[in-house]
């Protein structure tokens, strides 16, 4: 939970008792478990603290935003408190704030400032929908800098936001996740180089594809027969795994699959690239003809 929310265990346990704030459920054992309701709440609770709102004024409003919604009514109080004229530059021009938003994102990759990084996002998290944070603001920050040639530490600073952007997209798909159905398939994706992250145009195409299916991230840790294993256990339909644009196809364990589970590779090159199958079944070409071929194989 303090790996997806940035918030450590002692403070969401004084947020709980103290503040009544947040109500996991417990196991049998007393462990606590948090719902993906939890987390939209924590980050509720972030952003109103972000602005200056006390935590017993936070629990009053979360109180009448949970009667609001229970009456199927807009929460008075789910804007904030302070600064109300953001919200209405919000709303009536939303790609303005959104380039705010995402100028100060990049400064706070390029200087690698953790801090600065949460602040934002609480920030967007406030006034953009979950997908809009993902897609318009880290994912596009992400990709205007990776098509930045030079600043310092540049490598560094995309392998760690990277990273963190892959984070936050599997609490995104946690979020949009289905039952597994005909109609909805069990997608498993991942990369080959272990340890990599994703790039920007990959996360584009992860969320294209969680429209139209149940997509989960296979763990980057595991080794090729543990992969293997993992999809076969899942059941999974189908199988994706994404090449970096010069990375030749590796071998992969195949044989171990079940019948049920079909195996995509996919190497994104440039949105100018048509789209090609190689010999070893490869797709190549740009994220949009590599998206409308994935989709229409899952189909």
């Amino acid at each position: 939970m303090s790996n997806i929310t940035g918030v450590n265990p002692i403070t969401l346990r004084a947020w709980e008792r103290r503040y009544n704030l947040i109500r996991p459920t417990r196991t049998a054992t007393g462990h606590r478990l948090y719902s993906a309701a939890d987390i939209q709440e924590i980050q509720r609770i972030l952003a109103l603290s972000a602005q200056g709102v006390g935590f017993t004024q936070i629990a009053q409003i979360l109180a009448r935003e949970s009667r609001s919604t229970a009456n199927h009514q807009v929460p008075a109080d789910h804007l904030p408190l302070a600064a109300p004229e953001l919200n209405s530059e919000l709303l009536t021009a939303p790609s303005a704030q959104g380039k705010g938003l995402i100028e100060s994102l990049k400064q706070a990759i390029i200087h690698m400032d953790p801090l600065a990084l949460r602040r934002i996002e609480q920030q967007a998290m406030m006034w953009l929908p979950p997908d809009q944070v993902m897609r318009s603001i880290l994912i596009e920050a992400y990709r205007q800098l990776e098509q930045r040639e030079s600043w310092p530490d540049r490598d560094l600073g995309l392998h760690w936001f990277g990273h963190h952007v892959r984070q936050r997209l599997e609490w995104w798909l946690l979020q949009q996740a289905k039952k597994p159905a005909v109609s909805h398939p069990l997608v498993l994706i991942d990369t080959t180089t272990d340890h990599r992250p994703l790039y920007s145009n990959e996360c584009q195409l992860i969320m294209a594809l969680a429209g139209k299916c149940t997509v989960q991230l296979i763990t980057a840790t595991l080794s090729e027969p543990q992969r293997a294993r993992l999809v076969n256990r899942w059941q999974a339909q189908h199988w994706i795994r994404l090449l970096e644009p010069s990375e030749p196809q590796p071998d992969c364990p195949g044989d171990l699959l079940s019948g049920s589970t079909r195996l995509h590779w996919c190497q994104i090159i440039s949105d100018e690239q048509a789209l090609s199958i190689t010999p070893n079944g490869v797709c190549q070409g740009g994220l949009t003809r590599c998206q409308r071929y994935l989709l229409e194989q899952i189909a």
